[in-house]
């Protein structure tokens, strides 16, 4: 009877409708309660409907009872990775290796926990011991991917389907590879098979968008991405692609409406509030761009003072300028960021050195008194509807060679952003340098209507994440310095990094 009744439960569980398996559940945790296998069971119903809590004490549960057997620790791995407790899951992942060493699955679950984790170079070595296995492989390609290194990562991939034909995560995934790598025409042969066996498979769609939006065929990739976006149930990354092609082939309006399905369905994310501007600004819809830019009401200028340590600002911003130019991460024009005849640093915003570690402390006093002030508002506006209730602080630094510019770009997805300059020579007259919002950028058009704020040494200038801006170029002989920051939303955000 026990048997029969948990292999029903095991069955419900797994299958299409797991919320049917809670009653069966719930039946053999009262015959049994500490059970391990109804436990397990239990855990599985509870991740599968989408209650993380309860799947982790379950598996926890279900662990305590049966601590000898390493497939409960796996799956209380699993669990956690998938919720973001990276070095629990790791322990977890551990202890299943201790009881059973070399097992090719759970290596392939630690190595892939590393590379959610961000120590890529670390999986790497964990997924070499689990050997020739698609998952291991698969796991591989994915963590070089992250290094940079598409080529090793396609042929991991090739091998892990050869071992695994069909394997659709593996295929998509050497899709990706392929197409850095320079190998288009098969990246693209590829993508529209699984289209061809899959025609709503959305990240399929995304890829084949993304690859002719390279290519200049703007109105194709709309077209792909439109294929699979649904304005009731919009996937985020999609439809943000979706509407950037729509300005690019020339369609504002349609980017307009994207962008809205965008905002109602996701409110804390403010990316498509970009987008809407740019689609107001090529539709020449000057009062609907200037009420969503909200200037008046979401910038402001802060001329700060000296922070506790230094004699005076002089001393202060001159030590900001010394330890920013010795910092290791200083990289000329970082791949994929906008700085052009320049160098950008890495995250600065746990810095140990006095002077950085006094501007981190300064970024977040005010973008804390700013999202006070913002709370206490009317939320009548998609910036503040998008408020968040927990953040974090990223920093970074930037030297412009004489010549250069930081391009028209935004920091969203994070909330509340800042610049802040320790030097600037304004002896030149005029805009030269200056720090400019509403200047848009080269892919959708150029352009914009830009107001200018203007730069001084010990000043600060906040900004909402969702706003274009960019630096105006400048010339003469001085390199012209400067710091950025962002409110990174727990959970939306995206902190500062080089590639």
């Amino acid at each position: 009877m026990w048997g029969e009744m948990l292999a029903e439960a095991a069955q419900a569980a797994q299958g299409p409708n797991p919320a049917s398996a809670q009653p069966l559940v719930e039946r053999l945790l009262t015959a049994k309660p500490g059970d391990a296998d109804a436990l397990t069971l239990a855990g599985i119903v509870a991740q599968r409907t989408g209650r993380m809590e309860d799947a982790l004490g379950a598996f926890r549960a279900a662990r305590d009872a049966d601590p000898l057997d390493a497939g409960r620790h796996q799956n209380l791995g699993v669990a956690l990775k998938n919720d973001g407790a990276y070095d629990e899951a790791l322990a977890a992942f551990t202890a299943a290796l201790d009881l059973r060493p070399g097992h090719d699955s759970t290596l392939a679950n630690l190595g892939s926990c590393l590379i959610a984790a961000g120590r890529c170079d670390e999986a790497i070595e964990v997924l070499a011991a689990a050997g020739d296995k698609p998952d291991a492989l698969n796991n591989m390609g994915v963590a070089l991917a992250r290094l940079g290194r598409h080529d090793e990562a396609a042929a991991h991939y090739n091998r892990s389907l050869a071992l695994r034909p069909g394997h659709l995560e593996t295929a998509l995934n050497l899709i990706d590879a392929l197409a850095v790598s320079g190998s288009r025409d098969e990246a693209e042969n590829l993508v529209r098979q699984v289209l061809r066996a899959q025609p709503r498979n959305m990240r399929a769609a995304n890829q084949l968008g993304l690859m002719l939006e390279s290519a200049g065929d703007f109105a194709g990739a709309a077209a792909a991405l439109r294929s699979v976006f649904d304005p009731a149930a919009p996937n985020h990354a999609l439809g943000v692609n979706l509407a950037r092609n729509l300005i690019r082939a020339g369609n504002p309006e349609d980017a307009l409406r994207v962008s809205g399905a965008l905002v109602k369905t996701q409110p804390s994310v403010t990316t498509p509030l970009a987008l809407a501007l740019a689609a107001y600004e090529h539709l020449g819809q000057t009062r609907e761009r200037d009420g969503l830019m909200a200037l008046d009401r979401f910038v402001s200028v802060h001329d700060i003072i000296v922070p506790p340590g230094f004699a005076d600002m002089a001393q202060f911003n001159a030590a900001l300028v010394a330890e920013l130019r010795a910092h290791s991460s200083l990289t000329f024009e970082p791949e994929g960021l906008v700085t052009r005849q320049g160098r950008q640093s890495g995250d600065l915003a746990d810095a140990e050195t006095p002077a950085l570690r006094g501007l981190a402390i300064i970024a977040r006093e005010h973008l804390a008194a700013a999202l006070a002030g913002f709370a206490a508002q009317p939320a009548d506006h998609p910036f503040l509807r998008a408020l968040p209730a927990n953040w974090s602080l990223t920093l970074w630094g930037t030297i412009l060679q004489p010549g250069g510019e930081v391009g028209a770009h935004i920091h969203a997805p994070n909330w509340l952003s800042g610049v802040y300059y320790p030097e600037f020579d304004s002896a030149e007259g005029g805009d030269d340098g200056a720090f400019a919002i509403g200047v848009l950028p080269g892919e959708l058009g150029g352009g914009g209507t830009p107001v200018v704020k203007a730069p001084r040494a010990g000043r600060m200038i906040l900004f909402p994440s969702y706003l274009w801006h960019g630096t105006l170029p400048f010339g003469g002989e001085k390199e012209r310095i400067s710091f950025a920051f962002d409110l990174v939303p727990a959970g939306v955000g995206q902190p500062h990094k080089l590639r």
